[in-house]
């Protein structure tokens, strides 16, 4: 008899908020030099290296399997076969793209769904000019969060020397488990009603609160982490790179805004905490991360003193640990279905974040692939219904890219927001 395992409460809350818009899966874009010789990346070799190290990761080798009538959870299955020619499939063109182009084909793939007949993953590889090649990453959220699913890509597709996979941002620590278990959740029960009071009050209405339907756009562009460090060590009082990154966002926002059709008022932002552990393997997946809910004071003219003011909420929000009350409530909400589903459509609600802001590292050192350099790294994170615009950062070798996707029926001018975020830089490094 097959093996079959549960999908984790979080892994299956998140399975189920597929929807006729929402697709459920991540996507992380590789542009790979061309090799010594000048050749492009063999995606036969990749195939035959992809199929070497699942081997060690048998999530990749397992499908979803619904549970009969609707009722309990839906289970991993071994898959009866895993087509890695579909899996990590070779370009059905043979004219490469140019770098428009491939910001274009990029929202194509992601506005697909992967085939839940099959596990939940696919690689694309697209040929690029220059004798460069694109690889299109798509991993199901319920497979992996931010952290576990850069994990994966580094354990399927770096060369050995490339380093083992990044660790995750925050300090290490186990996750923490449902409030009751054991004598430390009684400290997360006291800080609870706080954490709940900080993260869940109310924002306002903004431009970003749009409906959303199946069509994706996507831009990206990179900034040298570098810069970041310097406004860091430049500011009047101690702040920290994710401080700078949101004050980067904010920055953005405030230019960006008005000339899209909306204004530059205050809004709250969500930003994912990864509660994964430093020694876990890249074969542990799954979905452990929690939130904070931050203002963004985009109304402050004054950079630097918006800076301030992200450092200052950030710091309250680690000191009094809002991210992990916020799990163990949430994961011990999750075994009552109907009350979880009700107060979760509240907590995703517009006026409780206006859109979601992400930032994961990435390797330190730029990893290659078959001998072949990895020159961008990019990530994406999928919009949400009334949150049409996701911001997602990842680092890969002394830069920092900054993805952006949204519904272009709903949100458009991309373009726009990421000269923005240029500009919302620079802005800083003569604030500080």
């Amino acid at each position: 008899m097959a093996t079959r395992e549960l999908l984790s409460q979080d892994d299956a809350q998140i399975l189920r908020l597929e929807s006729a818009v929402i697709k459920g899966h991540t996507g992380k874009v590789l542009v790979i030099a061309p090799g010594p010789s000048g050749g492009a990346l063999q995606i036969d070799r990749l195939r035959d290296q992809v199929r070497d190290r699942m081997i060690g990761l048998p999530r990749l080798a397992q499908r979803v399997e619904e549970p009969r009538l609707g009722l309990g959870r839906p289970a991993w299955v071994q898959a009866d076969d895993v087509d890695l020619g579909w899996h990590v499939a070779a370009p059905a063109r043979a004219a490469p793209l140019s770098d428009e182009e491939l910001r274009r084909a990029v929202g194509d793939l992601l506005s697909e769904r992967l085939d839940h007949s099959r596990p939940l993953w696919r690689l694309d590889a697209l040929p690029l000019t220059g004798g460069r090649t694109a690889l299109v990453a798509r991993i199901h959220h319920a497979m992996a969060d931010g952290v576990s699913a850069i994990r994966l890509v580094s354990a399927l597709l770096w060369d050995a020397d490339g380093g083992p996979p990044p660790a995750p941002a925050q300090a290490a620590r186990a996750a923490p488990s449902a409030p009751g278990s054991d004598p430390g959740e009684a400290r997360i029960l006291v800080r609870l009603p706080a954490a709940l009071w900080r993260e869940l009050r109310p924002g306002r209405d903004t431009k970003l609160d749009q409906h959303i339907g199946p069509a994706r756009e996507v831009a990206w562009s990179s900034f040298p982490l570098e810069r970041l460090k310097r406004i860091e060590k430049g500011a009047a009082e101690r702040v920290t790179v994710n401080d700078v990154v949101l004050a980067v966002v904010a920055g953005g926002l405030r230019r960006w805004l008005p000339t899209s059709g909306g204004i530059a008022a205050d809004l709250k932002a969500q930003c994912p905490v990864s509660l994964h552990a430093r020694e876990e393997g890249a074969g542990q997946l799954g979905n452990r991360d929690s939130f904070m809910n931050v203002d963004l004071p985009i109304s402050e003219p004054d950079a630097a003193e918006r800076l301030r003011l992200i450092s200052t909420e950030t710091s309250e929000r680690k000191l009094d640990h809002d991210a992990d009350s916020l799990y163990a409530f949430f994961h011990a909400l999750g075994r009552f279905r109907p009350l979880y589903r009700g107060v979760t459509r509240l907590t995703s609600g517009p006026r409780e974040f206006a859109l979601s802001i992400s930032n994961v590292p990435g390797p330190r050192q730029r990893p290659r692939i078959l001998g072949h350099a990895v020159e961008q790294f990019s990530s994406f994170a999928e919009p949400a219904d009334r949150h049409a615009l996701r911001v997602s950062i990842i680092s890969l070798g002394g830069e920092l890219a900054f993805g952006l996707c949204s519904d272009p029926d709903a949100i458009s001018d991309l373009d726009g927001f990421r000269g923005a975020l240029a500009d919302s830089i620079a802005e800083l490094e003569v604030a500080v």
